[in-house]
């Protein structure tokens, strides 16, 4: 299993009774009870703690996007929040006050809340993913909650993502899927993935993961994201491609998203303390509309031109999209400009014609 998973377990009292209450229970020491535990109380646990509380809101949003730039319309299901794979560029570092994981009891009430979503006469086919708070396997032994969600979806017409930086995908293998579910799996270049992603599976690792589900006829995503400049990054990514399709048919990626690194500004002070030795941020930053630290414009431009040569090389029809980029960065890498109604249609269409 990859990343570190919390040796203890700290509960909300109410959620112990719960079918994923019990599970943990069975499978961690439990190290503390409270009456109530919400967010302001998260800062209390440390990295050795998976937190078991009660969420009190909607589990399935949309995906908030950022003005200015071009979103993908995911729909996000909410389960959980934090990760403990330990890279170092981790957005959730800036988002969350602990470094312990949080798991929401009452998941059972939020698959249920999913299914009516889901069974709407009037919600048209959509595309839902569970990895932008956690990663959607890291806890996949302990809760079995991505199996589930497989199943549920397997009966519609809508899409199911799973994201995912393990290799953690055997319970996954013999699922009757039905081809609603597409699981993506985060790559980088080698270098990055070896020195910045310290506790996710091995690339090398992940890239046959792929291959497994693949087999067992899922269809597979691939996101570079965050694409890091670093010393020798074009022959970096150009392996991890190479790899992709050396493992994957190309018939069966349904699509490849780029997204460079970029930050919030108060994630600086938080890298400096958890990951002294990295270097990634060292580049020139500005800060763009979205409040976001990010690479000059020119240098994005030309990562992701590169990233799109690199892919096409293997496969001339690779369907390709940035990931929350401004409509003129869309330009001059694809020479138009969707907006966010057309990257949508472009992604379902494209799964019309993966096989």
């Amino acid at each position: 299993m990859a990343g570190r998973i919390p040796g203890f377990l700290a509960a909300e009292r109410e959620t112990l009774s719960t079918r994923l209450g019990q599970e943990l229970l069975r499978r961690l020491p439990l190290a503390e009870v409270r009456e109530r535990i919400t967010s302001q109380d998260y800062a209390d646990f440390g990295s050795d703690r998976l937190v078991l509380t009660r969420h009190r809101g909607s589990f399935v949003k949309p995906c908030p996007g950022t003005k200015g730039y071009i979103c993908c319309g995911l729909e996000i299901i909410h389960f959980g929040l934090g990760c403990s794979l330990g890279c170092s560029y981790c957005i959730l570092q800036a988002y969350l006050d602990t470094e312990a994981l949080v798991l929401f009891g009452n998941v059972d009430e939020g698959l249920a809340e999913v299914e009516s979503r889901l069974a709407a006469p009037s919600f048209k086919p959509a595309r839902f993913c569970t990895g932008e708070f956690t990663d959607s396997l890291l806890l996949e032994d302990l809760t079995g909650l991505a199996a589930r969600l497989v199943l549920i979806f397997s009966k519609t017409p809508h899409l199911l993502e799973l994201k995912t930086k393990t290799a953690d995908v055997k319970g996954l293998l013999d699922l009757d899927h039905g081809r609603r579910t597409l699981i993506s799996f985060s790559v980088n270049a080698p270098e990055v993935a070896r020195q910045e992603e310290t506790r996710a599976a091995p690339l090398g690792k992940r890239i046959e993961a792929a291959g497994l589900v693949v087999r067992a006829g899922y269809r597979v995503g691939f996101h570079f994201d965050p694409i890091i400049r670093h010393p020798g990054w074009e022959d970096g990514y150009a392996r991890t491609v190479e790899e992709i399709f050396r493992v994957t048919p190309a018939d069966r990626i349904a699509w490849f998203s780029l997204g460079a690194f970029r930050y919030l500004p108060r994630l600086k002070a938080v890298v400096r303390r958890r990951h002294p030795r990295t270097r990634i941020m060292d580049e020139e930053f500005i800060l763009a509309e979205d409040g976001k630290m990010r690479y000059l414009r020119p240098l994005r431009v030309e990562m992701y031109r590169r990233l799109l040569e690199l892919i096409r090389q293997y496969d001339p029809a690779a369907c390709v999209y940035l990931c929350m980029e401004s409509p003129r960065v869309w330009r001059e890498v694809f020479d138009f400009d969707p907006g966010p109604e057309g990257l949508i249609r472009m992604l379902d269409d494209r799964l019309e014609d993966v096989k």
